[in-house]
């Protein structure tokens, strides 16, 4: 396990991390559009079983780099290619077993789950054991200073093991205290929200500066310095953040703080690594290797989700109301009207559709058509909302049961931002993607060393 190790194994994982970028942000978004519940994320055991090994490869990355580079962290390094594919069969188990309960789980089937657990404790037990046994072998070569990229991205495999060590507890929790204790439990969002987050916030606020640092040893104020401008913008726009809401909370500008922080420093980032003569730079960026641009475009797709994440949570309207059939209520400065309520039968399905109109400032914004769908031959109901989707904003209307003093449910929602945190995602599989097709990674360049004398292949 060498250099040459370290690099040829990082496409393979870069490749499972994009897709699994890739499918998150499709879950996410399926769940926001068709669900019906204005959301994006419910810390829901599945989506947990697929953010786990997505935490674990982007730490496996982070350290493949350093045993590329440096040598170092090897043994750490095949550890985390352990549990990352372990915690992709133990996310099998979760989906497929039904030992959990899920909306989004796919089967009941215990005997399944008997097979998936057995090739789970074969797959991990396996590999575990021969990691006990040759762990000796893998010796580091390099040594580092406290400060220095080696040590910023020692910094970043813990806060991402940590976390997903956190949600990993959370979401097996409920399964260990109806084993042990016979009680039934549930860890829902609230926990996750106070216990994961602080992770993410220390991961962010490190990140561009990590990136900057030179191997071995650094001077902090010289890595700092084109940096500053960066540090100045963020918290300008953090500033604004906290002048521009209506409420004092500190959800927004922290957000924006760190999103902003992360963005403009991928920018330093570029801007440093094409030197200080203007008249070349761009030349020298397009020059650049497509790694390092990965790079820049992956963290800046990062701090995007932040803000987005941020500002749809603390700025969102949410409004639940009854109303009958040509009734106009406000909303958030829209001016919401109830016109109609209709059956529509489609192929397979009858459908209540209402009509609402929204209008903000004398100009009509968007007519929109929710609807609550009964399927007759699978007895199922579903709720399809309707979105008027937005660069800055998400007009989210659902139509519900009818009450039985007259009028109908209907629940509104206004979602600032709502379309940056899946813009981010696909920044981030963007930034995956060219660091993909970097060259390094298909030569010969990067293969094992031939002996004294004998030209490579």
């Amino acid at each position: 396990m060498d250099a040459a190790w370290g690099r040829w194994v990082r496409p393979w994982t870069l490749l499972a991390w994009l897709n699994l970028t890739i499918g998150i942000a499709l879950g996410s978004w399926w769940a926001y559009y068709e669900l019906g519940w204005g959301g994006f994320w419910f810390w829901d055991p599945v989506e947990n079983a697929s953010f786990m090994p997505w935490l674990i490869a982007a730490a496996l990355l982070h350290s493949a780099i350093v045993v590329e580079k440096r040598e170092a962290l090897k043994s750490w390094t095949i550890l985390l290619a352990i549990l990352a594919f372990g915690f992709s069969l133990i996310g099998a188990f979760i989906v497929r077993s039904g030992v959990l309960t899920s909306v989004h789980a796919f089967a009941n089937d215990p005997e399944r789950g008997v097979y998936l657990l057995g090739i789970t404790a074969v797959f991990m037990g396996g590999a575990l054991t021969l990691y006990a046994a040759r762990a000796g072998q893998m010796q580091a070569k390099g040594v580092f200073g406290v400060v220095s990229r080696e040590s910023a991205l020692v910094a970043n495999n813990v806060l991402l093991a940590v976390a997903t060590f956190v949600v990993f507890i959370g979401t097996i929790w409920p399964l260990v205290a109806e084993m042990i204790w016979d009680r039934k439990l549930s860890v829902g969002p609230p926990f996750f929200d106070a216990a994961f987050t602080p992770f993410m916030l220390i991961l962010a606020a490190i990140l561009p500066l990590g990136a900057l640092l030179p191997w071995k040893r650094a001077k902090l104020d010289r890595v700092m310095r084109p940096l500053w401008l960066a540090l100045i913008g963020a918290f300008l726009l953090a500033a604004l953040a906290w002048v521009v809401q209506t409420e004092r909370s500190l959800i927004a500008p922290v957000g924006a703080l760190l999103g902003a922080w992360l963005v403009f420093g991928a920018a330093a980032d570029l801007w440093t690594r094409t030197g200080s003569d203007l008249s070349g730079k761009a030349g020298r960026a397009l020059r650049l290797p497509r790694a390092d641009w990965g790079r820049v475009v992956a963290h800046a797709g990062l701090g995007v989700t932040i803000f987005g994440i941020a500002a749809m949570t603390a700025w969102q309207i949410e409004d639940i109301r009854v109303a009958q059939e040509g009734e106009t209520f406000e909303v958030g400065g829209y001016e919401v009207t109830l016109v109609d309520v209709r059956r529509v039968e489609g192929p397979n399905y009858i459908s209540t559709m209402a009509v609402l109109r929204m209008v903000k400032d004398g100009r009509e914004e968007a007519v929109l058509f929710p609807e609550k769908r009964v399927y007759p031959v699978a007895g199922m109901p579903t709720t399809e909302a309707d979105i008027d989707n937005g660069v800055f904003r998400d007009l989210y209307l659902v139509i519900g049961d009818p009450q039985q003093g007259g009028g109908w449910a209907v629940r509104t929602y206004i979602k600032p931002f709502a379309n940056w945190i899946w813009a981010g995602a696909i920044i981030m599989a963007l930034g995956g993607g060219l660091s993909l097709s970097d060259r390094r990674f298909r030569v010969a360049a990067g293969a094992r060393k031939s002996p004294a004398g004998v030209p490579a292949e």
